[in-house]
Parts: C-alpha cells; structure tokens; sequence
C-alpha cells in the first residue's frame, strides 16, 4: 500500500491542475518532501518499551520513490541482551532475493542495480554498505543496551519494477552468535523518472513565443509549469520535432520561415535553453503543405497530395541532415491533420476519422509505412493533435488532443503507438496556443 499522506498531495496536485490554465503557469503537481515521508529515529519512549534481542524498524517498510526524489533513510532499532560486550556486527538480510554466492563475479542480485544503499551506526557518517553473507553488513560497534543504525537507499526509476524487498536486520557478537533479529521492508513506489525519460511539449502562442511545458511523468498532473523559450517563433509557417523530445534538453526540430527557408534547431541539452542557435537547411521547402518529423527523418506533402521521405543522415552536419528526397504516394491530401507517435504516423482524413500507419523497418526510403490501420472516427471534435513521449501511463509514446473548447486531452498509446480511450483531460485554456508539438 502507497504513503497515505503521498496519496493525498497528489490527488490534491491532480485538483489543482484542472482549475490552473497554462496562461497561468501550465498545470501545478504537489509533491510531498522527502523529509516527510523518512521514517525518524526511534523516540526514548520505544527504546524503554522494546525487549532486549528484538530489532524494530521504525515507522515500518521504508517506502522509496523510484526515479529522481533522491535517498531516504529508515531506521533500526537493536536493544541488546544485557550480557552482550565487545565489538557487535549487524546485516541487512533481504531475503526474498537470490544472493550470488561467496567468490561470484557477481556482487548483488540483478534486483538491486537500480539502488544504492548507505547505513551509519548510532549517528555516525553514512558509508557504502559492503555485500557480505546474503546481505549488507553495516559498520561495526561496540556493544551498549540499544543501538540505532540507519540505512539510506536512493533508487532510479527502474527499480519500481521489484516493488517489494523483504527480510530481517540482525546483530551477531563477536562469536558470531545472533543477539538481535527483527523485519525488515523496503517497498520501491513510482517515483518521478529521470529528466532523460520525462518528455517535453513545446506550444507556441499567437504573439509568436515559444514555451516548454516539462513531463512529470505523471498521468494525472503530466506537465510541470511552462517555461519560456523564447519569441521569434510567429515568424516560421511550419515547426515540427525530430524524434521525441526529453526534460534534460535533448531532442531537434525543424522550422520553416515564410521565404521557405528550413532551418534546423539542434537540441542543446540545457533544460532551461534547450535548442542551439538555428542552422540554415536549404530554400524551397514551400512547395509543401505539411512537414511532419519522425523517427525515421521528416515526411512533407506537396500541394498534389504527394507525400515524400526525407530519410535523416545520423552524423551529417546540420546543414544537411536528411538524404535526397523519395517519393512515398499520392493521395495525401484526404488529409486534415498529420502527427507522430515515434515511427506511426497519424493520420486524420476529412471525415474525421484516425488512422495509423505503421514504420515499415524496410531499409527502403519509398517504403517508409505499412498501409494504414483503422483507429476510429469522430476526431474532428479536435483542434490540434500532437504526438508526444510517455506521459506517466507506462507507455513510450501518447497523444494530445485539443478540442475547440481548449481542453487538453491525453490518449495513453499502445504498444503499437495507437491511441487509446478512454481519454484523460490534463488541462484548459489551450486555445492561447496556435501550434503544439
């Protein structure tokens, strides 16, 4: 079971966000502080009511975000028989692992590679816990009618995916006889991931600048408040991104200005400017009606309903990114609307009807897509579509959709990058925005 007081702040972040509309700073999430949710050293109160050759862990299975939040510290409790003297030695047993054994290459089991693991003795300096004996064995001491260790674990967001590691903390004299034993629990909960998981949606507004809306990584609250790139941006006819965009600054776009200039923005790995100063491309990018990035390279329609590949060189100079153009079909002008999940395209026809077409995989450039794939109609209720990365459903790539009321809607994508109901509203007051991507 989650933190009660976590659950609360995120249902009260969730709340929020619907009421705040992104001219006011984007949607706002609530985050409880670590230090709130880190269990305290136990008080003289249980230190007088424990038995000697009992360990507690104070407040219970230590709860730990996956992702970004950072280490938090749990503590152990250890009153000792009355007898006990000399230098006491105390492990860390998980017990639901497979623990390589003594002399393996291996240090820890697969489970933990996503954490590290600290510990300190009654207020010492925090040090490495060493594997030993099935375990982690924690600083020695000498003996005294109670001791307080602490271990601190920090966890990426891969370790969500072993939720629950469980097993005994125990402290043994200098015979190696056990003194002490009791539970231990460490329960690993979806933290927000990593800057480099998070996705980022860019929105440009009718004064023509350009605003970042950083990913969470969480479904019901997915965007952080906006943040200004910069204005300048009324002055290109056409934007789009290369590839998936991410919260630590990577990710390209192209633009094309009204002369028919495209001009190519390299990510620049900075959050806070993240795009370099534009490269020149090349004119005559005019003769098309629609520029749409994938993972592949860019796919532009001419006005003849023509759709062409420009298939991305990895390595060339920005000036020169993309492989002569080759011709993929006609026809593409029964289309209102076209977007990109990663490799599927999108794509809206007249009657408002979605459909999907697949990559291909094939090396061929004039084969980019396998035919189309039926989504479902009624997307005409929508003003903008813009494919996007995982917005907290667990999945690698999702859709928003803008309807004419300027609600924000989220559709979590399949694993076959399709768009799934039912859909989740994430925000109002998008209308201000004339482009999303």
């Amino acid at each position: 079971m989650r933190h009660t007081t976590r659950t609360l702040l995120v249902a009260a972040g969730a709340l929020l966000a619907a009421l705040v509309p992104p001219a006011a700073g984007g949607a706002t999430a609530l985050a409880a502080p670590l230090a709130a949710l880190a269990p305290t050293p136990p008080s003289p109160a249980a230190v007088s009511a424990q038995a000697p050759g009992t360990v507690v862990q104070r407040g219970g299975t230590l709860h730990v975000p996956s992702g970004e939040e950072g280490s938090v510290t749990t503590y152990f409790g250890a009153a000792l028989p009355g007898d006990a003297t000399g230098t006491v030695k105390a492990r860390l047993l998980l017990s639901n692992l497979d623990w390589p054994p003594e002399g393996s290459d291996e240090h820890i089991p697969s489970e933990l590679y996503h954490t590290r693991w600290s510990c300190s003795v009654n207020g010492g300096a925090f040090v490495d816990c060493p594997y030993g004996g099935g375990g982690f064995v924690l600083p020695e001491t000498q003996a005294a009618p109670f001791l307080t260790y602490a271990v601190r674990v920090d966890a990426d967001s891969g370790a969500a995916s072993n939720p629950l590691l469980f097993g005994s903390f125990d402290v043994f004299d200098t015979a190696g006889r056990r003194i002490a034993t009791g539970g231990a629990g460490f329960e690993f909960d979806l933290g927000t991931p990593e800057a480099r998981h998070r996705t980022v949606l860019h929105a440009r507004d009718r004064s023509g600048v350009l605003w970042q809306y950083e990913g969470t990584g969480k479904a019901a609250t997915p965007f952080k408040p906006r943040q200004r790139v910069g204005g300048g941006w009324g002055g290109y006819t056409a934007l789009t991104r290369l590839g998936t965009p991410t919260a630590d600054g990577k990710g390209d776009l192209v633009a094309r200005d009204t002369d028919g200039v495209l001009w190519y923005y390299r990510g620049s790995g900075d959050p806070s400017a993240p795009f370099w100063p534009r490269v020149r491309i090349g004119g005559g990018w005019n003769a098309y009606t629609s520029l749409t990035g994938t993972s592949t390279g860019l796919l532009a329609r001419d006005r003849d309903g023509v759709l062409w590949h420009y298939r991305s060189l990895y390595g060339a100079p920005l000036s020169a990114p993309f492989a002569p153009r080759a011709r993929v079909g006609g026809g593409w002008n029964a289309y209102t609307s076209l977007t990109a999940l990663d490799g599927t395209v999108l794509a809206r026809d007249t009657g408002g009807v979605l459909w999907a077409y697949h990559p291909s995989g094939s090396f061929d450039p004039t084969v980019p897509l396998r035919p189309r794939v039926r989504v479902g109609g009624g997307w005409n209720v929508y003003t903008a579509l813009a494919g996007t990365g995982d917005l907290g459903f667990e999945t690698s790539h999702d859709l928003l959709a803008r309807d004419r009321d300027g609600v924000l809607w989220a559709y979590e994508g399949n694993y076959f990058g399709v768009p799934r109901v039912p859909r989740t509203a994430v925000g109002r007051g998008w209308n201000i925005y004339d482009t999303l991507l």
